[in-house]
Protein backbone atom coordinates (compact mmCIF):
# COMPACT_ATOMS: atom_id res chain seq x y z
CA UNK A 1 0.00 0.00 0.00
CA UNK A 2 2.62 2.51 1.02
CA UNK A 3 4.63 1.68 -2.13
CA UNK A 4 1.71 2.24 -4.44
CA UNK A 5 0.61 5.48 -2.67
CA UNK A 6 4.41 6.74 -3.22
CA UNK A 7 4.85 5.72 -6.79
CA UNK A 8 0.92 7.92 -7.39
CA UNK A 9 2.29 10.34 -5.60
CA UNK A 10 5.89 10.95 -7.54
CA UNK A 11 3.03 10.71 -10.65
CA UNK A 12 1.24 13.36 -9.09
CA UNK A 13 4.36 15.58 -8.54
CA UNK A 14 5.88 14.52 -11.81
CA UNK A 15 2.75 15.90 -14.03
CA UNK A 16 3.12 19.61 -13.11
CA UNK A 17 6.48 19.44 -14.35
CA UNK A 18 5.76 18.29 -17.84
CA UNK A 19 3.74 21.39 -19.04
CA UNK A 20 6.74 23.67 -17.57
CA UNK A 21 9.10 21.56 -19.62
CA UNK A 22 7.39 22.13 -22.63
CA UNK A 23 6.83 24.74 -22.26
CA UNK A 24 10.92 25.77 -21.90
CA UNK A 25 11.92 23.81 -24.80
CA UNK A 26 9.42 25.97 -26.61
CA UNK A 27 10.62 29.27 -25.69
CA UNK A 28 14.58 27.54 -26.60
CA UNK A 29 13.05 26.93 -30.22
CA UNK A 30 11.58 30.18 -30.33
CA UNK A 31 14.77 31.77 -29.37
CA UNK A 32 17.39 29.62 -31.42
CA UNK A 33 14.77 30.21 -34.71
CA UNK A 34 14.85 34.12 -33.52
CA UNK A 35 18.88 34.25 -33.25
CA UNK A 36 19.04 32.25 -36.96
CA UNK A 37 16.93 34.94 -38.29
CA UNK A 38 18.90 37.80 -36.97
CA UNK A 39 22.21 35.85 -38.27
CA UNK A 40 20.87 35.73 -41.48
CA UNK A 41 19.19 39.05 -41.79
CA UNK A 42 22.64 40.30 -39.93
CA UNK A 43 24.54 39.20 -42.89
CA UNK A 44 22.21 40.52 -46.11
CA UNK A 45 22.29 44.10 -44.45
CA UNK A 46 26.02 43.57 -44.49
CA UNK A 47 26.50 43.13 -48.15
CA UNK A 48 23.54 45.49 -48.50
CA UNK A 49 25.70 48.47 -47.10
CA UNK A 50 28.53 47.75 -50.21
CA UNK A 51 27.38 50.10 -52.20
CA UNK A 52 26.98 52.62 -49.26
CA UNK A 53 30.38 52.57 -48.45
CA UNK A 54 31.74 52.55 -51.91
CA UNK A 55 32.99 55.42 -53.63
CA UNK A 56 35.23 53.75 -56.19
CA UNK A 57 38.38 53.67 -53.70
CA UNK A 58 40.81 50.71 -54.18
CA UNK A 59 41.56 49.95 -50.58
CA UNK A 60 38.35 48.55 -48.47
CA UNK A 61 37.26 51.27 -46.33
CA UNK A 62 37.60 51.27 -42.55
CA UNK A 63 34.01 51.34 -41.61
CA UNK A 64 33.20 48.15 -43.64
CA UNK A 65 35.68 46.61 -42.17
CA UNK A 66 34.18 47.43 -38.50
CA UNK A 67 30.87 46.59 -39.85
CA UNK A 68 32.29 43.15 -41.04
CA UNK A 69 33.79 42.52 -37.57
CA UNK A 70 30.83 43.21 -35.62
CA UNK A 71 28.57 41.65 -37.74
CA UNK A 72 30.77 38.27 -37.02
CA UNK A 73 31.09 38.91 -33.58
CA UNK A 74 27.56 39.47 -32.98
CA UNK A 75 27.00 36.05 -34.78
CA UNK A 76 29.52 34.49 -32.21
CA UNK A 77 27.43 35.69 -29.06
CA UNK A 78 23.98 34.99 -30.50
CA UNK A 79 24.95 31.44 -31.31
CA UNK A 80 26.11 31.58 -27.04
CA UNK A 81 29.64 31.31 -27.03
CA UNK A 82 30.00 34.38 -24.71
CA UNK A 83 33.84 33.69 -23.56
CA UNK A 84 34.67 33.38 -26.99
CA UNK A 85 32.84 36.33 -28.01
CA UNK A 86 34.63 38.78 -25.38
CA UNK A 87 38.02 37.20 -26.49
CA UNK A 88 37.09 38.15 -30.49
CA UNK A 89 35.71 41.07 -29.17
CA UNK A 90 39.19 42.24 -27.65
CA UNK A 91 41.59 40.77 -30.32
CA UNK A 92 39.26 42.94 -33.39
CA UNK A 93 38.97 46.26 -30.86
CA UNK A 94 43.08 45.68 -31.12
CA UNK A 95 42.99 45.51 -34.61
CA UNK A 96 40.68 48.51 -34.92
CA UNK A 97 43.20 50.70 -32.95
CA UNK A 98 46.07 49.43 -34.23
CA UNK A 99 44.50 50.52 -37.90
CA UNK A 100 43.35 54.22 -36.57
CA UNK A 101 46.87 54.99 -35.20
CA UNK A 102 48.31 54.00 -38.42
CA UNK A 103 46.18 55.73 -40.89
CA UNK A 104 46.95 53.94 -43.87
CA UNK A 105 50.02 55.35 -46.42
CA UNK A 106 52.26 52.15 -45.87
CA UNK A 107 50.13 49.35 -46.93
CA UNK A 108 52.30 46.93 -44.47
CA UNK A 109 50.35 48.44 -41.55
CA UNK A 110 47.20 47.13 -42.70
CA UNK A 111 47.90 43.43 -43.37
CA UNK A 112 47.81 42.50 -39.31
CA UNK A 113 44.13 43.94 -38.72
CA UNK A 114 43.64 42.24 -42.18
CA UNK A 115 44.85 38.91 -40.52
CA UNK A 116 42.74 39.24 -37.49
CA UNK A 117 39.73 39.92 -39.76
CA UNK A 118 40.04 36.76 -41.36
CA UNK A 119 40.64 35.30 -38.29
CA UNK A 120 37.54 36.53 -36.47
CA UNK A 121 35.28 36.07 -39.87
CA UNK A 122 36.68 32.48 -39.92
CA UNK A 123 35.24 31.68 -36.68
CA UNK A 124 32.43 33.25 -37.09
CA UNK A 125 32.08 31.20 -40.09
CA UNK A 126 32.56 28.13 -38.63
CA UNK A 127 30.63 28.18 -35.66
CA UNK A 128 27.98 28.63 -38.16
CA UNK A 129 28.31 25.73 -39.92
CA UNK A 130 28.47 23.99 -36.75
CA UNK A 131 25.12 25.39 -35.52
CA UNK A 132 23.82 24.60 -39.17
CA UNK A 133 24.98 21.24 -38.98
CA UNK A 134 23.81 20.12 -35.54
CA UNK A 135 20.53 17.76 -34.96
CA UNK A 136 19.54 19.15 -31.74
CA UNK A 137 18.64 22.41 -33.13
CA UNK A 138 15.31 23.64 -34.56
CA UNK A 139 15.09 23.14 -39.09
CA UNK A 140 14.18 26.46 -39.52
CA UNK A 141 16.95 27.59 -37.22
CA UNK A 142 19.58 25.19 -39.19
CA UNK A 143 18.16 26.55 -42.44
CA UNK A 144 19.01 30.57 -41.40
CA UNK A 145 22.21 29.72 -39.89
CA UNK A 146 23.46 27.39 -43.36
CA UNK A 147 22.20 30.36 -45.63
CA UNK A 148 23.95 32.71 -43.54
CA UNK A 149 27.17 30.86 -42.94
CA UNK A 150 27.16 30.44 -47.30
CA UNK A 151 27.11 34.61 -46.96
CA UNK A 152 29.82 34.94 -44.52
CA UNK A 153 31.77 32.23 -46.59
CA UNK A 154 31.60 34.75 -50.08
CA UNK A 155 32.66 37.81 -47.31
CA UNK A 156 35.85 35.40 -46.10
CA UNK A 157 36.99 34.39 -49.43
CA UNK A 158 36.69 37.80 -50.64
CA UNK A 159 38.85 39.34 -47.85
CA UNK A 160 41.20 36.14 -49.28
CA UNK A 161 41.58 37.80 -52.71
CA UNK A 162 42.02 40.98 -51.60
CA UNK A 163 45.01 40.14 -49.29
CA UNK A 164 46.26 37.99 -52.30
CA UNK A 165 45.46 41.01 -54.99
CA UNK A 166 46.57 43.92 -52.68
CA UNK A 167 49.59 42.93 -50.95
CA UNK A 168 51.64 41.26 -54.03
CA UNK A 169 50.82 37.90 -53.90
CA UNK A 170 48.98 37.45 -56.99
CA UNK A 171 47.81 39.14 -59.63
CA UNK A 172 43.65 39.69 -60.67
CA UNK A 173 42.98 41.23 -64.35
CA UNK A 174 40.33 43.18 -65.58
CA UNK A 175 38.93 42.28 -69.45
CA UNK A 176 40.38 44.21 -71.42
CA UNK A 177 37.97 46.56 -72.28
CA UNK A 178 38.33 47.72 -68.61
CA UNK A 179 41.90 47.58 -67.90
CA UNK A 180 42.36 51.01 -69.07
CA UNK A 181 39.48 52.44 -67.84
CA UNK A 182 40.40 51.88 -64.52
CA UNK A 183 41.68 50.36 -61.27
CA UNK A 184 40.57 47.32 -59.37
CA UNK A 185 38.42 48.41 -56.19
CA UNK A 186 37.90 46.82 -53.61
CA UNK A 187 34.18 45.62 -54.62
CA UNK A 188 35.85 43.88 -57.37
CA UNK A 189 36.61 41.17 -55.21
CA UNK A 190 33.43 40.62 -53.79
CA UNK A 191 31.67 40.25 -56.72
CA UNK A 192 34.34 38.21 -57.83
CA UNK A 193 33.99 35.67 -54.91
CA UNK A 194 30.56 36.07 -54.70
CA UNK A 195 30.41 35.02 -58.52
CA UNK A 196 32.69 31.92 -58.23
CA UNK A 197 31.10 30.85 -54.95
CA UNK A 198 27.54 30.58 -56.74
CA UNK A 199 29.76 29.39 -59.36
CA UNK A 200 28.01 31.89 -62.28
CA UNK A 201 31.67 32.25 -63.52
CA UNK A 202 30.66 36.03 -65.22
CA UNK A 203 34.96 36.24 -65.80
CA UNK A 204 35.06 40.02 -65.23
CA UNK A 205 37.76 39.73 -63.00
CA UNK A 206 40.50 36.65 -63.79
CA UNK A 207 42.91 35.14 -61.37
CA UNK A 208 46.56 34.91 -62.66
CA UNK A 209 49.10 32.84 -60.58
CA UNK A 210 49.13 29.96 -58.99
CA UNK A 211 47.75 31.49 -55.70
CA UNK A 212 44.63 33.30 -56.81
CA UNK A 213 43.71 30.62 -58.86
CA UNK A 214 44.35 28.37 -55.93
CA UNK A 215 41.73 30.53 -53.99
CA UNK A 216 39.37 30.28 -56.59
CA UNK A 217 39.48 26.99 -56.85
CA UNK A 218 38.93 26.47 -52.84
CA UNK A 219 36.16 29.17 -53.25
CA UNK A 220 34.29 27.10 -55.79
CA UNK A 221 34.37 23.64 -54.39
CA UNK A 222 32.95 25.18 -50.83
CA UNK A 223 30.20 26.15 -53.22
CA UNK A 224 29.62 23.14 -54.11
CA UNK A 225 29.87 20.74 -51.66
CA UNK A 226 28.88 23.12 -49.18
CA UNK A 227 24.91 23.36 -50.05
CA UNK A 228 25.10 19.70 -51.18
CA UNK A 229 26.48 18.38 -47.80
CA UNK A 230 23.90 20.93 -46.15
CA UNK A 231 20.49 19.50 -48.08
CA UNK A 232 22.58 16.36 -47.12
CA UNK A 233 22.02 16.65 -43.32
CA UNK A 234 18.71 18.41 -43.48
CA UNK A 235 17.22 15.37 -45.62
CA UNK A 236 19.03 13.16 -43.31
CA UNK A 237 17.96 14.27 -40.05
CA UNK A 238 14.36 13.30 -38.33
CA UNK A 239 11.68 15.76 -38.77
CA UNK A 240 11.18 18.47 -35.70
CA UNK A 241 9.00 17.55 -33.16
CA UNK A 242 5.64 18.66 -33.02
CA UNK A 243 5.69 22.08 -31.12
Amino acid sequence: MIGRWLSRWKLQAARPAEPQLLAHRRQRRARLERHGMLIFLGQVALIGLVPVFDTGQRLTPGVFVIAALAMAITTVWLLGYQRLTILLTGIGGVACLWTAVHIVTDLGFRFPPLLVFLLVKLAGVYLCIRQAFRADVPGTQRIYCGAASFMMLGIFFAAVHALVGTFGFGHYALPQEFEGGRELRWVDYIWFSFATLTTAGYSDLVPTGSLPLTVATLEGLCGILFPATLIARIASLPADEPK
